[in-house]
């Protein structure tokens, strides 16, 4: 139900634009990397240049032409903490995950600047959750937002993962001390998750009624109302809630290339008013398109294994 970047995401386009001039920014990538490969040809090889046009492969996919341009680049500038982060995000998107952690560790090890140490922690954590390494991935990002405070990204990265280890009051008391240091109304909307998996549900109602007055779309908001109803017994208005909410989301959605998190909120509608078919149906689709929050992959856990259960009765009681 959070509509956010990836940490791995906003990594790969915030290291794009540290490194690429304005001039290019509003090429393709595949215009880049030609102009990137007539400067190296005419200016001579540099760890900067290789840098660059490592980071177009990876938009376009190309992972192992990234690899072989950032080992060049490495060749010059084998210190360059930037450099061995998009190495260690190029080996872990490539599959290569322990190449991408030695990487990404070593890195760490030798003690770059603060924001340079935060960004290697970052990209570490995202090789850790793969792993289901949750403990340590938590403790890699609380170091990052303490070494570098104010990025929203990784704070809901840090709250996603105290999400998976049950970690609410730490969670709460982050996100907290987050939106002190950045007044974000994503991490207020995060907060509100937070309080309703602790079962805070006063304070929780009381921003979600504000947000359904002023907000346009109501669907997520309708979504946690009924989270709240439903624990207080409240079954037949939680139910009014969730049909409103699949209306909207509906409207909203586009047959032929859906929002993946309408996807995952249709899911939870469904779940919700009983539909365990469809919910599933719509987890699955949502993570095929990329959604990666743990919410969402925990819930389509959650029905499998009831599926497999009722399977497995199945056998038992033909």
């Amino acid at each position: 139900m959070k509509r956010t970047l990836s940490p791995a995401l906003f990594l790969a386009l915030a290291g794009w634009l540290a490194v690429v001039p304005l001039a290019m920014a509003h090429a393709g990538p595949e215009h880049d990397i030609e102009e990137l490969t007539d400067r190296l040809a005419k200016e001579g090889e540099s760890a900067d240049l290789y840098l660059q046009r490592a980071i177009e492969y990876q938009v376009l996919g190309k992972y192992s032409e990234a690899t072989r341009d950032l080992e060049q680049a490495m060749r010059f500038d084998r210190r360059n903490p930037a450099i061995q982060r998009e190495l260690g995000r190029t080996y872990f998107a490539a599959g290569k995950t322990n190449e991408a952690l030695d990487t990404v560790t070593r890195a760490i090890g030798a003690k770059p600047a603060d924001l340079d140490h935060a960004a290697l922690l970052v990209v570490r954590a995202e090789i850790l959750r793969a792993r289901k390494r949750y403990e340590k991935a938590a403790d890699d990002v609380d170091l990052a937002v303490h070494l570098s405070p104010g990025n929203v990204e990784w704070y809901l990265f840090r709250s996603q993962l105290q999400a998976h280890l049950k970690q609410t009051k730490e969670r709460i008391a982050g996100l907290d001390e987050a939106i002190k240091e950045t007044g974000s109304g994503v991490l207020e909307t995060e907060r509100v998750e937070a309080l309703l998996d602790d079962g805070q549900f006063e304070p929780a109602m009381a921003t979600i009624e504000k947000e359904l007055e002023e907000s346009r779309w109501k669907a997520s908001w309708l979504l946690r109302r009924a989270r709240v109803l439903i624990s207080q017994g409240k079954k037949d208005e939680a139910k009014a809630d969730l049909k409103k909410a699949a209306v909207e989301i509906e409207l909203r959605l586009n047959v032929n290339t859906p929002d993946p998190s309408l996807l995952a909120d249709r899911g939870l509608a469904r779940e919700l008013l009983g539909d365990k078919a469809g919910a599933r149906k719509d987890y699955e689709d949502a993570r095929d398109k990329g959604i990666t929050e743990e919410w969402v992959l925990e819930r389509l856990r959650v029905l499998k294994d009831k599926d497999k259960d009722k399977d497995k009765d199945k056998e038992k009681d033909p």
